[in-house]
């Protein structure tokens, strides 16, 4: 129980790290340990996104440094550039048709990434375009 290491964002700026367990887009909540307090229950709603990571502490220089061009795309599905309302661009892979109404995961195309896969809440973008 709780295996993925997870970051999450919320609305408000607040950050938080746990371990939790993947979930559906569909869910409204989701249960989490935190890494230095209790178990607790976290709204979807509430968040900004939920990074499921690789580790809770990165160098930023590695894990951010631009990726090579892409020259085989290994994940399924379309590119996507999400532009959240408080400025933060995010560039990823969906297996998505239409811009989402409800929550949903991509994959981030920079294998630099400490993210592993990141599920993203709608209502905190400001801008969704297929690349």
């Amino acid at each position: 129980m709780f295996d993925d290491r997870m970051v999450i964002r919320f609305l408000d700026g607040k950050v938080i790290k746990a371990f939790g367990d993947n979930f559906l887009p569909a869910e409204d909540r989701i249960m989490v340990m935190e890494c230095d307090g209790p178990m607790r229950t976290i709204e979807l709603s509430a968040v900004k996104m939920v990074c499921f990571v690789k580790q809770f502490v990165t160098d930023s220089h590695s894990t951010h440094k631009p990726a090579p061009p892409l020259i085989y795309q290994a994940v399924p599905g379309r590119k996507i550039t999400l532009a959240f309302k408080d400025g933060e661009v995010v560039k990823g892979v969906a297996t998505l048709e239409a811009e989402p109404k409800r929550g949903f995961f991509i994959t981030p195309l920079n294998p630099n990434s400490n993210n592993l896969q990141i599920y993203v809440n709608p209502s905190a973008l400001k801008r969704f375009s297929f690349d």
